[in-house]
């Protein structure tokens, strides 16, 4: 529940970001800043709710096994949209359609917006702790 939680506040505010950055950059850049924004932005937000999700899936798990979880989930996601920016960078001048700055400075606000809304969900979440009833220790008799 808590997990699922997060996924639609993270999509929200992937969306969130992905919509500023298609105005202002289809504003700026036109068709290419458009197209640019929608690259970076979908595969962030591909990336980030398949990651998610898996995090939904395994919310059950022991402790262990969720931290192997997490933990090699959020390495795959910087890892594929890492190398995506790297490959933009490197090869995106050739693309004609695609703005590089467009895609990376999209790419970056959809994960600063993932974040943004997933931390504030997460700090919303009523999670509840509770003490077990006090219980006096058992009385023996061979106390002095």
């Amino acid at each position: 529940m808590r997990a699922r939680k997060l996924l639609v506040g993270g999509l929200i505010g992937g969306s969130a970001a992905t919509l500023i950055c298609l105005i202002v950059f289809g504003l700026l850049s036109g068709l290419s800043g458009l197209l640019s924004a929608a690259v970076g932005g979908g595969i962030v937000l591909a990336f980030y709710t398949v990651g998610q999700y898996v995090m939904v899936r395994t919310a059950g798990a022991g402790a262990r096994t969720l931290m192997i979880v997490s933990m090699t989930s959020y390495f795959a996601r910087f890892c594929v949209v890492g190398l995506f920016l790297l490959l933009v960078a490197r090869k995106g001048a050739g693309w004609a359609a695609l703005t590089p700055q467009a895609v990376t400075a999209t790419a970056v606000a959809v994960v600063v917006g993932w974040l943004a809304v997933e931390i504030f969900v997460f700090s919303r979440l009523r999670i509840g702790v509770y003490d077990r009833e006090y219980v006096a220790p058992a009385v023996s008799g061979d106390q002095p």
